[in-house]
């Protein structure tokens, strides 16, 4: 799983040439793993926002269920992106 997660992390920097910190979080709020200076205490936190933006979208008969919103905070010198993916 650590190979996986590696992989998932790099694929972040990759696609996007602006991000400077990744944490990977399960659905418990566990830091499953951190990079670019984000604090393991940021998990439980992050976790909690992702669960509660999900009743935020419309029951839609023809949406698939892995679809789930995307949470942006911003701050004067960065934005904040939380995704919750399959």
């Amino acid at each position: 799983m650590d190979a996986e997660i590696a992989k998932a992390i790099s694929s972040i920097y990759e696609e996007d040439e602006d991000v400077v910190g990744v944490v990977v979080v399960d659905s418990s709020g566990l830091c499953l793993a951190t990079d670019g200076g984000i604090p393991e205490e940021a998990a439980g936190v992050i976790a909690s926002i992702a669960a509660h933006s999900e009743p935020l979208l419309p029951a839609h008969p023809t949406q698939s269920a892995d679809i789930s919103p995307v949470v942006q905070i911003e701050a004067e010198s960065l934005t904040i992106t939380i995704r919750k993916t399959p």
